[in-house]
């Protein structure tokens, strides 16, 4: 597989994980627009950023897993050196 091709998996990987955080902070804000919710602003954005850093952070295994995989079947292993 050409470099090129791994790199824009990667990377189209981090923009999936992106996008998927994004719909559920977004549904998660449209069902809770309520009076509460206004009259908190401050925890309620709170709240969504914390779900938008840990629904992206597990959708961000995948990707950083494929990089490290890309970088690791590039290493060759040697064989130890005779004295």
């Amino acid at each position: 597989m050409k470099p090129f091709l791994k790199a824009a998996m990667v990377i189209g990987g981090y923009i999936a994980a992106f996008l998927i955080a994004w719909a559920a902070v977004s549904i998660q804000a449209a069902g809770t627009s309520s009076a509460d919710a206004q009259a908190s602003s401050g925890m309620s954005a709170f709240g969504d950023a914390v779900l938008f850093v840990v629904v992206f952070g597990v959708a961000a295994l995948v990707p950083t897993g494929a990089a490290f995989f890309f970088l690791m079947s590039k290493k060759q292993l040697a064989p130890p050196a005779s004295p």
